[in-house]
């Protein structure tokens, strides 16, 4: 053999080692990507896998949750605002007041709050008739939120001691998703 071939067989073989090298280290930094991307996507499956398994158990806590909010919330529906009202004016002849105006106005839910029935209710009678009614007021399930409360004392010093309850309330109103 000469020289010349010799030395191009040489040539020939650092090439194909250099070539080899560079394969080595491209197959290696390919597979340093997929380990780590497999990695990622196992941790997220198993996060996946993990909420699948609590479905249930997050449904039966979603149903808990529901039960125990749906008794804080007016029923929704067509004619909510006026039987918000209606159950006011209830409350209101239970105790032995007399309602003398009252106003509803039905609030859409926005910015993920609960539509809501604005309440603005005059009511007069005697004091214990309308303590017995702030009282109700503040045990009837579905609650009325009372926002501001204005009283006064009507009639003679002398005379009985009646007065004029003036009230702004809100009642929320259960989301139509909500009823079970």
């Amino acid at each position: 053999m000469n020289t010349w071939t010799r030395r191009a067989g040489g040539i020939v073989a650092l090439l194909v080692l250099g070539g080899l090298v560079c394969a080595g280290l491209g197959y290696r930094a390919l597979w340093t990507r997929y380990d780590s991307a497999l990695q990622q996507l196992e941790s997220r499956s198993e996060r996946l896998e993990g909420v699948v398994e609590a479905g249930s158990d997050i449904e039966s806590r979603l149903g808990d949750a529901r039960n125990a909010v749906l008794p804080l919330l007016h029923p929704a529906g067509e004619n909510a605002q006026n039987d918000v009202q209606q159950k006011l004016r209830e409350l209101i002849g239970a105790a032995g007041g007399t309602l003398v105006s009252s106003q509803a106005a039905l609030e859409p839910g926005v910015d993920g709050k609960l539509a809501r029935t604005r309440l603005t209710a005059t009511v007069t009678g005697e004091w214990p008739k309308l303590v017995r009614f702030m009282e109700m007021l503040q045990t009837h399930r579905p609650p009325f939120w009372v926002r501001t409360a204005s009283l006064s004392r009507e009639g003679a010093a002398t005379g009985p001691q009646n007065a004029r309850l003036t009230l702004q309330l809100e009642a929320p109103l259960a989301p139509g998703k909500a009823q079970p």
